[in-house]
């Protein structure tokens, strides 16, 4: 069993891989930018080197899993991409080198690199063209962790469409269960004519943690995804069969982003390469039952 310091731990991701990995018998140590009461869950602001300095010689980790970021596509803050997905993924890695052993050191990118592209599948030997500042902070970052391979045993993970319960209500997913949990006549959102590739939370889990302890995963780039597109129309057929309501959506010029990407898809054959099993596709309708059902009791 390994001693992790996972980062982000009071994120979607971060609290669901927490529990996951604890689950399995790991030794977890977890960080937030919030005051924590957990002792297992540090403070830390990833911003600072010091601060992230600090909770390396605390911890001493064996295995550095990193999900903190500013995760939102449509914040007006361009600077703080940088700062946090950037400057805050070089000083992570500047302190596991810190450690006086080689550090296993898992980055949890975004598929939002790849931009759009010449082809509707996204594989890993695409060449990143990134449109909006999130993708290229987390590229950046990615490109700062290359330059290490000689001193940490690195593998970036590029997640597509992450979903489930907990998930914040910005994204597309828990904004809809929302909308037919309260039953509402119309819902506002952006562009609607883009295809995405979901994967549940607890797949996502399973995958990461199978590709953080596989020796084959070192020095390489995995897509986390499940290889099918999925519509905004689909969802909404998908939602109206198990609430038995139906809405109809309007096009909020406020919320379409100027540097859309039209279709994520992902290959998923390098992933099932590194993870040694087939990846089945989601259901999406046992995904978005549980969200409901997690919505009703909330």
């Amino acid at each position: 069993m390994a001693r992790i310091l996972l980062s982000g731990a009071n994120g979607f991701l971060g609290r669901h891989l927490f529990q996951h990995l604890q689950s399995l018998g790991h030794e977890l140590f977890g960080t937030t930018n919030h005051p924590a009461s957990d002792n297992s869950v540090l403070y830390c602001d990833i911003r600072d080197p010091l601060s992230v300095d600090s909770v390396f010689r605390q911890v001493r980790p064996e295995v550095v899993i990193h999900c903190a970021a500013i995760s939102s596509v449509t914040s007006s803050a361009a600077q703080d991409y940088y700062r946090v997905n950037t400057v805050g993924t070089e000083n992570m890695i500047n302190s596991a080198m810190s450690m006086p052993w080689r550090v296993r050191f898992i980055f949890v990118s975004t598929a939002g690199v790849y931009g759009n592209q010449d082809t509707d599948c996204l594989s890993e030997a695409l060449c990143p063209k990134p449109v909006h500042h999130y993708g290229m902070s987390k590229f950046c970052a990615e490109r700062l962790l290359m330059n290490h391979s000689a001193t940490l045993d690195y593998t970036i993970i590029r997640p597509f469409n992450i979903i489930g319960e907990g998930q914040f209500g910005q994204f597309i997913m828990p904004k809809l269960v929302d909308a037919f949990h309260r039953k509402l006549p119309v819902v506002r959102l952006g562009n609607i004519e883009v295809f995405r590739d979901y994967i549940d939370v607890s797949d996502a889990c399973e995958l990461i943690s199978r590709l953080t302890f596989n020796p084959a995963a070192i020095g390489e780039i995995s897509n986390l995804c499940t290889g099918r597109p999925v519509s905004i129309e689909e969802l909404l057929a998908i939602l109206a069969e198990i609430t038995g309501h139906k809405i109809k959506v309007e096009v909020d010029q406020a919320l379409v982003r100027k540097n859309e990407v039209w279709r994520l898809l992902g290959d998923v054959t390098k992933l099932e390469t590194l993870t040694g099993g087939q990846i089945h596709g989601l259901n999406l309708e046992q995904s978005l039952r549980r969200m409901y059902t997690a919505q009703r009791v909330s």
